[in-house]
């Protein structure tokens, strides 16, 4: 129960369907227990029946993570001569935006309904634009006109795929395109608006992730299985370039691919930050020089001097295919590379005539939307913000910091995490990773995870945030060998070390457990724990770490395994001493953490909540939450959680996307949100949830309580409450207070010169105050909570008969801690106090 006072710009709304009693289906067990039965009174009497239990209630407190996301751009000229570029932020909903090149001024923007993501971008020579935006839409295809401002969903779901690749222009004015799943080669006709599908180009590869246009044919790069065919558009025919071994060395992905004069510039994946591959077309030689690290951006069109443009290493450099020269430019000691030292980077640049501007100006725009120029004749620079809306980006990571703040990550971000205040829930933006996966504490510093590569980072929150310095770089497993993992989902701190579990690269099974020390980066790696399963869930005890499992590896693979499993996992022994799947048809299991009574809970993937003994090694409890084949059996299960919360006697797990509340002793449970993708617990005690792009508070402890009378400022002389009830918020109170039967007192950020006592309250809470004399509460009848509030005197709790266990946690006291009596006892929901003087009774262990 909480005062009546809402936060100012957030909605609080109720998101709970009705309570759903379902029969206890146990796993491993041969009979059902009620958990809890044959233990001490203080945790048995937690537990609290659904038919009880408050209505939780979900707060919104706005979008997780606000960005601009430029990942999709490129630049043309409008019939006035006026240079544009043409910008697809990613967000919910993505937007495209046409931006003057020089001013940054937005002359059209609209959202793309439907969709999150954008993908490539072709200007016609009569100035129509066409690109393509995705998820949850599949595959659409789109045309701009920017004389009439027209914005046209051509096409969804183009020849049956998810996502289309690379679109290029072909000889006959139609553009190509490559595909995922299926990877396919298809074209489009503007004129007609017909689509020829020249079908899946190999069946070992489900990407055709890039497609250029050489020589008047279609050359089409595929992955993670790299095959580089040539294909004939008129006839379909095909051929397949075997390239060099010191061009496949570490390739498993053909990324891009462009025609500059008589080269043709491959692109490569996942060696370097992907590295670029030079073919003589005249020739058919293949280059000694590989061009390094070329981040996500292709080369530029060709300058006066047949130069192309393209980051490599981190600084724009040229390339002369007149020499076949790598050319410095000096971007290197211009002001550009400081003033976007710490965003992801630019993604689309070209080389442009400006108007007013004598000479050639490379022109690029980053994924913050910062339109920067750099003049290739004078070095000299401009960077301008441009117009482009920032939207919510699509949530990702969620975890705790050792400061007890929650902390999100964004998917595909340019850049972005959000820190959630453990006391006032304000949303601060951060710069972080491009997609933070997961999210954990490690001591005194936060650890985050990333993609792609399977990157880590470590920091510590006393100092100033700066992303790459701190937090800092610790590891990178990398994908392509030696270690080939892409993504760590599992976190968890085991004394000294860290514990990562991962999800393999494109087309591999069999993630690892890597155990790092963050002080040094040295790492201990151990591939295949469970034979082709990915380790996506960690929890730590006594020299044991628990795992859990996908049978899905990444992205392209195929599953060997038909269930997901549990393993327990020996420290010094670096051995495996248990594993087995917990249901038939598991695709996860994830969500690990500690439970009621020091046992791990979890779910799996169709739909088992269960608690497992560690010491037995078997499943003590579980409940069926949904039927098997209403869950998934893809997927790697990162955004499952679950959480146990003593005052209630219940679980909180999210699982396919849906909030539950399961109650221990009944086993009923109710969905609190139907879309809830991830929570946990912060420092405070807060539940915070997320949902596709917003972040929540989660309710469980009860209603509001609606204050009566409202007293603030100062207050001297003794205070008497006698019925209704009376908040006291950000007050100082002189004088002793004491609250009848069925009058109920809700004290918050005050302070109190004197003794207070309750006898027979309906409710008292005390939170976040100081009292400065002894408190003695008795009797209470509906809720009571003294939770991080200073004392400083004795403090004495007895005989309350709440619906909820009465909440004693985060407090200071300053003299002896004493309570009996109390139906049920009182909980600290794993938020210790600090007790000057000795505890007692029911409270000896909070």
């Amino acid at each position: 129960m909480k005062p009546n006072v809402p936060r100012s710009g957030r909605r609080r709304f109720g998101l709970v369907a009705a309570a759903l009693t379902a029969a206890l289906a146990l796993v491993a067990a041969p009979t059902q227990a009620a958990p809890g039965a044959d233990a001490d009174a203080g945790s048995a009497q937690t537990a609290t029946a659904a038919s009880e239990a408050p209505t939780p209630v979900v707060e919104d407190l706005g979008p997780a993570v606000m960005s601009v996301n430029v990942r999709s751009a490129t630049f043309g000229e409008l019939a006035d001569g006026t240079p544009v570029a043409y910008a697809i932020s990613n967000g919910n909903p993505a937007t495209f935006t046409m931006v003057d090149a020089t001013t940054g001024e937005a002359l059209f923007s609209s959202e793309i309904e439907g969709t999150t993501l954008g993908g490539w971008i072709l200007v016609d020579d009569d100035g129509m634009v066409y690109f393509t935006a995705r998820h949850p839409m599949s595959a659409g295809l789109f045309s701009f006109n920017p004389e009439t401002g027209e914005l046209t969903n051509l096409e969804e779901r183009v020849a049956g795929e998810l996502v289309l690749y690379s679109g290029s222009w072909g000889p006959d004015g139609r553009i190509y395109f490559g595909t995922y799943p299926n990877a396919k080669v298809v074209a489009f006709d503007p004129e007609t608006g017909e689509i020829q599908d020249y079908g899946t180009q190999t069946e070992d590869a489900s990407y055709v992730f890039s497609l250029g246009v050489v020589n008047g044919e279609i050359w089409a790069g595929t992955g993670p299985v790299p095959h580089l065919y040539v294909i004939d558009a008129a006839s379909g025919d095909r051929r397949e370039i075997q390239p060099p071994d010191h061009v496949m060395a570490n390739t498993q992905w053909f990324i891009g691919i462009d025609q500059r004069a008589d080269q043709a510039l491959i692109r490569l994946s996942p060696r370097g930050n992907y590295d670029t591959a030079v073919l003589d077309l005249d020739t058919g030689e293949w280059s000694e020089q590989i061009i390094p690290s070329v981040f996500g951006s292709g080369p530029t069109n060709l300058d006066a001097d047949g130069r192309t443009y393209l980051f490599s290493e981190g600084v724009v450099t040229s390339y002369d295919t007149t020499s076949g020269e790598l050319v410095p430019t000096g971007w290197a000691d211009a002001d550009l590379p400081e003033l976007l030292a710490d965003q992801v980077g630019t993604y689309d640049m070209a080389v442009l005539e400006l108007p007013g501007t004598e000479g050639e100006t490379l022109v690029g725009i980053s994924t913050d939307g910062d339109l920067w120029t750099y003049h290739l004749s004078t070095g000299e620079t401009t960077f301008t913000r441009a117009e482009i809306e920032p939207a919510p980006a699509e949530a990702h990571g969620l975890g705790v910091g050792p400061d007890g703040n929650a902390y999100i990550g964004a998917y595909l971000s340019s850049g972005s995490m959000t820190q959630v205040d453990a006391q006032s829930l304000e949303l601060t933006p951060l710069r972080g990773p491009k997609q933070a996966d997961a999210i954990a504490t490690h001591g005194d510093e936060l650890i985050v995870t990333s993609y792609p590569g399977a990157v880590m980072h470590a920091g510590d929150l006393e100092q100033e945030w700066d992303w790459g310095t701190n937090p800092r770089h610790v590891l990178t497993l990398e994908r392509g060998e030696p270690h080939f993992q892409d993504r760590i989902n599992g976190v968890v701190s085991i004394g000294d070390r860290v514990a990562l579990g991962t999800v393999p690269d494109y087309g591999e099974l069999g993630g690892a457990l890597t155990l790092v020390d963050t002080e040094n980066g040295e790492f201990e790696f151990h591939r295949n724990v469970v034979p082709d399963q990915s380790i996506i869930s960690l929890a730590y005890a006594d020299g044991l770490i628990y795992g859990g499992t996908s049978i899905n590896g990444g992205l392209s693979s195929d599953p060997t395994a038909d269930s997901a499993e549990l393993f327990v996992w020996d420290v010094d022994a670096q051995e495996v001493l248990w594993s087995e799947p917990l249901t038939d048809q598991a695709g996860y299991l994830a969500g690990l953490s500690w439970g009621a009574e020091g046992q791990l809970v979890g779910a799996t993937s169709d739909g088992v909540l269960f608690e497992f003994d560690p010491k037995e090694r078997e499943v003590t409890w579980s409940v069926r939450l949904f039927e098997p084949d209403q869950g998934s059996h893809g997927g790697w299960g990162y955004s499952t959680k679950t959480i146990w919360d003593e005052r209630t006697g219940s679980y909180l797990v999210t699982l396919n996307g849906t909030l539950y509340q399961v109650h221990r002793t009944s086993g009923e449970f109710e969905v609190v949100a139907e879309e809830m993708e991830q929570i946990t617990r912060d420092g405070a005690g807060n539940i915070i949830g997320l949902d596709l792009t917003h972040a929540y508070r989660i309710d469980i402890d009860g209603a509001d309580v609606t204050c009566d009378e409202t007293i603030t400022g100062d207050h001297r002389g003794p205070l008497r409450l006698t019925e209704g009830v009376t908040c006291v918020d950000d007050a100082t109170l002189r004088g002793p207070v004491t609250v009848a039967s069925g009058a109920s007192l809700v004290m918050t950020d005050s302070e109190l010169s004197g003794p207070l006592r309750a006898d027979g309250a309906s409710v008292v809470h005390l939170v976040d105050s100081v009292v400065s004399g002894p408190v003695r509460i008795d009797g209470t009848s509906e809720d009571l909570v003294l939770r991080g509030t200073t004392v400083r005197g004795p403090v004495e709790l007895t005989t309350s008969s709440t619906a909820l266990a009465p909440l004693v946690s985060q407090n200071t006291v300053n003299g002896p801690l004493s309570c009996s009596g109390n139906d049920p006892a009182p909980v600290n929901a794993g938020l210790g106090n600090e007790v000057s003087g000795p505890s007692s009774g029911q409270c000896a262990v909070l």
